[in-house]
């Protein structure tokens, strides 16, 4: 009986390991990339895309969807975007903006079924640079 309930909790814990190594699908880098050559630009912003496939669309106008939950917990403030709530089968990009450029890193998400935003608040206000942006 020991026996087995060692083999299980093997089984577990790999099962654990490789759920935590493959959850998350895409991440915002907290810094823009180097080769952009702007300083140390903080992720600002970051949207998220749906639309249907097939849909023609203007590359600089994309739909960009609200956040479906927004709530607050001492002193931070979160965004979350369910990506698998609609009937139809979406396509999901999601956008990285950092301070400073207008450029941007674009990722596809359509492998994700929830991304989450955290910034920091203080005093009721925003902290610059201090956005925190997942998708799993």
């Amino acid at each position: 009986m020991a026996y087995i309930a060692a083999k299980n909790c093997v089984f577990a814990a790999l099962l654990l390991s490789w759920s935590v190594a493959h959850a998350a699908l895409l991440e915002c880098p907290a810094n823009a990339p180097a080769e952009w050559r702007v300083g140390r630009a903080r992720l600002d912003r970051a949207r998220v895309f749906s639309y249907l496939p097939g849909s023609r669309l203007d590359e600089r106008a994309l739909p960009e969807g609200s956040p479906d939950k927004e709530w607050q917990i001492g002193g931070s403030l979160y965004q979350s975007w369910n990506l698998k709530a609609g009937t139809a089968p979406m396509i999901y990009q999601v956008d990285c903006l950092y301070v400073g450029t207008p450029r941007f890193l674009r990722y596809d998400a359509r492998l994700a079924g929830r991304c989450l935003a955290r910034r920091r608040v203080r005093r009721e206000v925003l902290v610059p640079g201090s956005l925190e942006f997942r998708c799993r």
